[in-house]
């Protein structure tokens, strides 16, 4: 619609060729672009090459630092595997010197335990040695008594039954 208004009010036909015009645009095109070919294109070619060189550098870097990255984590990984086998060692050995402890600590406390009865089952037999040995001694001190006793005398019934009880009590005072 606006072409045809401009056709119309007799202004500028488009679709018009003059040859003068063009030779114009096209000289004034090649000045352009040898201008730009001069001054400014190697500028901005360089500049792309600077980019691309520089993008090209980055990823090679990114790369290496991302092939160092799994080196790490892979040496990372296996220390780690190594710290956890480590750790599983100690412990079992934490377990078997907590056990080797507890029988040492077993058998000392029943080594102990032995030594306690034994030395107490001699104490009584000690003591019932002992006791044995003062009434083997009270009896034969008693019965040397009564043998003197009957000795000095003749006995007769009477006598010999207050004999009898005179022992009796005099044990009977010794306990």
């Amino acid at each position: 619609m606006l072409l045809e208004f401009l056709a119309g009010e007799g202004g500028i036909a488009i679709l018009d060729v003059n040859p003068g015009l063009v030779i114009w645009t096209f000289i004034i095109f090649f000045i352009v672009v040898f201008i730009l070919r001069k001054f400014a294109w190697n500028p901005i070619a360089e500049a792309l090459d600077a980019r691309a060189q520089k993008i090209h550098d980055d990823i090679d870097r990114a790369e290496t630092l991302r092939n160092d990255a799994e080196e790490k984590l892979q040496e990372y990984l296996k220390k780690l595997d190594g710290l956890r086998a480590e750790g599983q060692e100690i412990v079992a050995e934490a377990r078997k010197d907590a056990e080797e402890l507890k029988n040492e600590i077993m058998a000392t406390a029943r080594k102990e335990s032995e030594d306690l009865k034994n030395r107490a089952l001699r104490e009584v037999s000690l003591a019932r040695d002992s006791a044995l040995e003062d009434i083997h001694n009270q009896v034969t001190e008693l019965s040397i008594t009564v043998a003197g006793q009957i000795l000095e005398r003749s006995l007769n019934a009477g006598d010999h039954e207050k004999m009898i009880k005179e022992t009796i009590s005099k044990i009977k005072s010794m306990n």
